[in-house]
């Protein structure tokens, strides 16, 4: 099968418009980041909505649109599931912007997954790390509520929870179609009422209920009823 994880913002299922014209915003440089002491975006929501995956793609899109070229960063990822050490992570982090950036915008790039484990104190020393003058971070939670206030003052947050049903409809038939694959809306609507969302439930079902399609790829998408 070819890639059914999103490539680029184009691809991605927003929770609605208001989220993605906030992501376009910041990328066209509309809304101004990092600025006014905000380093970092908090991508927040349930379980499976693309957090993760959606950070890679902001920053390496972020820095293409910074740098005017093709080039894109590589940014560091720190997974915050063990906390274990996170002292000792953040002082290598903050190393690193102390030397000159490989990315033509000069910006080094962190992603820090499901900081919602962190600690309290660990929190607050994530919180100094965003005061970095040189830095744009992507920071993900499922439980905003669990994040120390202080530390999200320092972020643009960022409603990643499940999109609306048609809309992850449409992605489905276009992922399936792309795989020559079909599959009716009931079929969908059906995973997508007991999925929660989830991309990680959604495709990989979806994919196993699809039959071939009659015609080639290549075709123009057709949805099924």
């Amino acid at each position: 099968m070819k890639n059914t994880t999103p490539q680029t913002t184009a691809d991605m299922v927003f929770t609605n418009t208001t989220t993605e014209n906030q992501i376009n915003a910041i990328l066209s440089g509309i809304f101004p980041f990092p600025s006014s002491g905000k380093a970092a975006l908090c991508l927040f929501g349930t379980h499976g909505t693309g957090k993760t995956t959606y950070s890679n793609i902001f920053c390496k899109e972020f820095e293409r649109a910074k740098s005017n070229t093709e080039l894109a960063c590589n940014p560091h990822f720190v997974s915050c599931q063990k906390t274990e050490g996170i002292d000792s992570i953040l002082k290598r982090c903050k190393k690193m912007t102390e030397f000159v950036s490989w990315n033509k915008s000069d910006y080094h790039y962190f992603i820090f997954d499901e900081v919602d484990n962190l600690t309290d104190t660990a929190q607050k020393a994530l919180k100094a790390f965003l005061n970095t003058s040189n830095i744009v971070c992507v920071l993900t939670t499922n439980h905003l509520d669990q994040l120390d206030k202080g530390m999200l003052s320092r972020c643009i947050n960022v409603n990643f929870n499940a999109a609306e049903p048609e809309a992850i409809r449409t992605r489905v038939h276009r992922v399936l179609h792309d795989n020559g694959l079909q599959l009716g809306n009931d079929e969908i609507d059906k995973i997508i009422q007991t999925s929660d969302g989830s991309w990680r439930e959604i495709l990989p079902t979806a994919t196993y209920l699809a039959t071939p399609l009659s015609k080639s790829p290549n075709t123009p998408l057709r949805i099924v009823k």
